[in-house]
């Protein structure tokens, strides 16, 4: 069951996002390049290989994408260690643990798409990240174009992006550290772009009868209704998803707050429990920093593949809201 629950939650950040401010030419075309990414990972038909890379931990994955009727349609197999699975299908995201006999269910107005940008928030980026185009090489076979972006805070990370030069869909992504370090990286080994899908590349691998499910239910919720104020809000996020989650009946109730750049992403958890003497801590799950600590008789857990100083600034700005 661990399992399940560190994949699941991998998996969620995977699928969970103005007026142009263009500091220059360089970043105007840094932007449409972007553009290009965004659209491209939803309407494009692919399959493929890719390999997922953080710290010392390697993962390799099949992946396939079809947009039908205007419904993205994606199904994304893990081809190392235990049997996962993901399907989505529009809202509806069912993640299969056949050793553990087990579906997860979520159904969810909010969502991202893999490879994940937010192509309404695109056009502020370039207050927050110096944007330009890269070289030209190849990845998986594919003739590519490099979008470097360098972060012009400490609240963000670098990135840079490989997309295929005919068609914009991302082959190769690399998160980067203060120093140019890589801290992740996700590449393509074999991709084929367009044409109809083999038969079956949409459809689970594994039995979903004899298993048992667990549905999580998600319900939007106005920010006004949430009952939480977020008093330091960080220059660029905002808030982009606020629901209620259950992870299974019976379970505690939890407020999930999404804010983001248009890249990068940070989740807000608010749930009732823990101990009123329990300490602020800062750990990390690889690139992602995590930031946990208790108001009153709720917990807060704030993550996101961000700075440390980013998660603490925000949850440190959380309290109840007073009646």
């Amino acid at each position: 069951m661990a399992i399940a629950r560190r994949w699941w939650l991998v998996m969620l950040a995977v699928l969970l996002a103005p007026m142009l401010v263009a500091s220059s030419a360089v970043a105007e075309d840094g932007l449409a390049l972007l553009q290009r990414i965004a659209l491209g990972s939803r309407q494009l038909t692919y399959s493929g290989t890719f390999v997922y890379r953080s710290g010392g931990k390697v993962d390799t994955s099949r992946i396939a994408h079809s947009l039908s009727e205007g419904i993205e349609v994606e199904r994304i197999e893990a081809l190392d260690g235990s049997p996962r699975e993901v399907l989505r299908a529009g809202s509806e995201v069912k993640c299969f643990f056949p050793e553990e006999k087990l579906v997860i269910i979520e159904n969810r107005a909010s969502q991202r798409g893999f490879p994940s940008l937010l192509p309404a928030g695109l056009g502020s980026l370039p207050e927050h990240y110096a944007i330009r185009s890269g070289g030209q090489g190849r990845v998986a076979g594919m003739r590519s174009r490099a979008v470097l972006l360098e972060p012009r805070d400490t609240l963000r990370y670098g990135h840079e992006f490989w997309m295929d030069a005919a068609s914009g869909l991302l082959l190769k992504a690399n998160l980067l550290g203060e120093r140019g370090e890589t801290l992740e990286s996700f590449a393509f080994t074999q991709i084929t772009i367009g044409g109809p899908l083999e038969q079956g590349a949409l459809k689970p691998r594994f039995d979903s009868e004899r298993v048992r499910v667990q549905q999580v239910r998600a319900t939007e919720v106005k920010p006004e209704d949430m009952g939480w104020n977020f008093r330091t809000l960080l220059p660029g996020f905002r808030r982009v998803a606020t629901m209620r989650r259950q992870t299974a009946p019976g379970n505690p109730e939890s407020l999930h707050v999404v804010f983001s750049d248009g890249l990068a992403s940070i989740s807000v958890f608010i749930e009732p429990g823990g101990a009123g003497g329990e300490a602020e801590a800062v750990s990390n799950v690889g690139p992602v920093n995590v930031y946990r600590r208790q108001v009153g008789e709720h917990r807060l857990v704030v993550m996101g593949e961000v700075p440390a100083l980013a998660v603490k600034r925000l949850g440190d700005g959380i309290e109840p809201r007073r009646k």
